[in-house]
């Protein structure tokens, strides 16, 4: 029994010194010049959150916020002995509306912020085929008669009978990014599945495309109608590139992920 006793009294006092070890550890890292320069720079370099608008049944996701992570920070610089604000450490901020706490809502737009659009394409053909050769992202409609597996387009789940079949064979590649391009047929099975629910901002056609180039907007989210000629999505993507627009792919484009927008 007193083996026993000293056995616990001898792991009481290690685990004790840990702690104590490790608490004047911190107070000499709080007082040193590195962590005090830190801190001073910690609320200039610090980017507030953006919450995401809400209006009726419709969402704008919002942006992370950005605050120095001051300890990681510390760990980073010690080894220079210096400050160098190249190696601060952030840490995200969820806004207080987020898009994650209201996935019920209807995203019909990505953040302005984000100085981007999006581009989605019903199926793969020789528009998306141009896209791929050029190094151009986008996302494609899918059903589980013309899903072929693709390491460089967003597939997005467009089945409605066969939903949990394609499903699981998205999850299977890895490639399920868990959107949905609502319509008539799948609200509910979106619902259901707890997807982000997407409204494409413009659905883009031979007949909509000059009028829609004249009011490109950061944000959008582009549906590509399948009968659009090439020589009309030249056009589009010229001008979104006049407009200094990046198109990244529509995970991205709702995410509130913070990259330094």
């Amino acid at each position: 029994m007193k083996k026993i006793y000293k056995f616990l009294g001898l792991f009481c006092l290690t685990i004790f010194s840990f702690y104590y070890t490790e608490k004047i550890a911190l107070i000499m890292q709080s007082k040193s010049s590195l962590m005090q320069e830190i801190v001073e720079n910690s609320e200039t370099n610090k980017v507030d959150s953006v919450s995401a608008t809400i209006i009726d049944d419709t969402i704008v996701p919002g942006l992370n916020g950005l605050e120095v992570d001051k300890n990681s920070s510390f760990s980073k610089m010690k080894s220079l002995g210096v400050f160098n604000d190249y190696y601060l450490v952030y840490k995200e901020i969820e806004p207080k509306i987020s898009l994650e706490d209201n996935k019920d809502k209807i995203i019909i737009r990505g953040n302005k912020a984000k100085k981007s659009i999006s581009l989605i394409f019903e199926k793969e053909n020789e528009l998306t085929e141009y896209l791929k050769q050029n190094n151009i992202k986008a996302n494609i409609l899918i059903t589980i008669n013309n899903y072929i597996k693709s390491d460089y387009f967003e597939l997005i789940n467009d089945e409605v009978e066969n939903f949990d079949a394609l499903e699981r064979l998205l999850n299977s590649n890895n490639s399920n990014k868990n959107i949905c391009i609502i319509n008539e047929l799948n609200n509910d099975i979106c619902l259901k599945n707890e997807k982000y629910l997407v409204k494409p901002t413009h659905k883009i056609s031979n007949q909509s495309i000059l009028n829609y180039k004249r009011n490109i907007s950061s944000g959008d989210i582009l549906l590509i109608d399948s009968g659009i000629s090439l020589e009309n999505l030249k056009l589009l993507l010229k001008e979104i590139q006049y407009r200094d627009l990046a198109i990244i792919n529509l995970s991205e484009m709702i995410s509130e992920n913070n990259n330094g927008v």
